[in-house]
């Protein structure tokens, strides 16, 4: 889940329960690509995410995110005498880059209704937010993004060594009690990773490793989920992980919370929250927000003999978007040790507010 995006992802599904029109993510669910890689414009929110690390050719380290929301604002067809300009649709967009050495990240947000310069198809993986650009498909994907005044940006190609995971039941991926309240999810949890970076007008030359997740539905929140803290973990033993901690006001996991182990042979093997812990053993404060974020944590799943301990490379990874959510959270690239090493991506809400009812 980014339950994602950015698990944030979860946050734009917080709108109002029983949306009329909107169609629901259900038991059963049936995904067949390369269409369900597109968009599903008959659910209300959707979104795709990109989150790795890349190294340049001197040995910096940095991380970064693309993610691209989609949310619906008009489930009613076309009627006679509507006005061509009628938003059905609005995409927002996050780009950020993590300076590892310098302890900095750079954020950039997009905000627009759809129209030919916002839109994704509904046939494929093709994405465009002005000059923003994801698309591809498994043989590869290509993600050009730049922020001339956050002074950064990427071209780079993603390559997926693993097929597609779907998380849950089939891709149907349960986030509450009540029915309906899911979505449909799925990831590339391995790309390789080439291109170029560009950072204050120099360019590099990069490679690392991605994660890639595609979620959409039209649930909500569960009533009394304060946030949530989503994990996206490339072992170097060949395995990665996706667990995600559904949290109510007193900090404690709700039913819902859940994960996904992928084997080396890319099996996954789904589990929920009885099979796993999350502990936090130091804390952040943000000198922006005054929120406390956890640090450094471990991660127990002891029926895959995993203990690991999850640090920020850099704990200067609060993101603030204002225009499009109006969410603060913190999202940043971890390094993993324990029973096993590794990489990946962290992302914690509700820690500068709640996120309930917030959309």
């Amino acid at each position: 889940m980014k339950p994602t995006s950015l698990l944030l992802a979860l946050a734009l599904l917080a709108f109002a329960p029983g949306d009329d029109g909107w169609r629901r993510v259900e038991p059963g669910l049936v995904l067949t690509y390369p269409r369900d890689h597109g968009a599903h414009l008959d659910t209300k929110i959707e979104w795709w995410y990109l989150t790795g690390e890349l190294e340049d050719e001197a040995g910096a380290r940095f991380g970064f995110q693309f993610t691209l929301f989609r949310r619906g604002l008009d489930a009613r067809a076309p009627a006679p005498g509507d006005s061509p300009l009628r938003a059905r649709h609005a995409y927002a967009g996050h780009l950020a880059l993590t300076d590892v050495a310098a302890g900095k990240t750079r954020f950039a947000q997009r905000l627009a209704r759809s129209s030919p310069l916002a839109r994704a198809s509904e046939e494929r993986l093709d994405l465009e937010l002005e000059d923003w650009r994801l698309a591809g498909d498994e043989r590869g994907i290509e993600l050009r993004a730049a922020d001339r005044g956050q002074g950064f940006g990427y071209a780079l190609t993603l390559v997926p060594e693993k097929p597609l995971v779907l998380h849950g039941a089939a891709g149907y991926s349960q986030k509450g009690e009540e029915p309906g309240n899911a979505s449909a999810y799925v990831s590339w949890t391995r790309l390789a990773v080439t291109g170029t970076l560009v950072l204050d007008g120099k360019e590099r030359t990069v490679r690392g490793g991605a994660w890639f997740d595609h979620e959409f539905g039209s649930g909500v929140l569960e009533e009394g989920t304060l946030g949530w803290d989503w994990f996206g973990l490339r072992l170097d033993d060949g395995r990665e992980l996706m667990a995600f901690v559904l949290r109510d006001a007193e900090g404690r996991p709700r039913r819902a919370s859940g994960g996904t182990l992928v084997e080396r042979d890319g099996t996954a093997r789904p589990f929920g929250v009885e099979a796993f812990t999350v502990t936090s053993e130091s804390t952040w404060t943000s000198p922006a927000s005054g929120a406390r974020y956890p640090s450094r944590c471990r991660l127990s799943l002891p029926a895959h003999g995993l203990e690991l301990v999850i640090e920020p490379l850099t704990d200067a990874c609060e993101l603030a978007d204002a225009d499009a959510t109006g969410v603060v959270y913190w999202e940043g690239p971890v390094a993993v040790t324990g029973s096993v090493s590794g990489r990946g991506y962290v992302e914690r809400t509700g820690y500068a507010g709640s996120m309930a009812g917030r959309f």
